[in-house]
């Protein structure tokens, strides 16, 4: 398994979801499980998918609960 982080780069408000760090085999299986954990990324067309490289020390996501 490997973790990605998933960010919706369009159409963003503040309360919505922008981010999400996902657990899966591959991009494709990312992509499909962040889809189905979040309203926003399913409707969402544009997606940055990266995948983590969990050998060096970092930073990966910064939450903010909005509203």
């Amino acid at each position: 398994m490997k973790v990605f982080l998933i960010t919706r780069t369009k159409n963003l408000s503040w309360c919505e979801d922008h981010s999400i760090v996902v657990v899966a085999e591959d991009e494709k299986h990312a992509e499909r499980k962040a889809r189905l954990s979040s309203e926003d990324f399913e409707k969402d067309k544009f997606l940055k998918i990266k995948e983590i490289d969990l050998t060096e020390e970092q930073t990966i996501l910064k939450a903010n609960t909005g509203a």
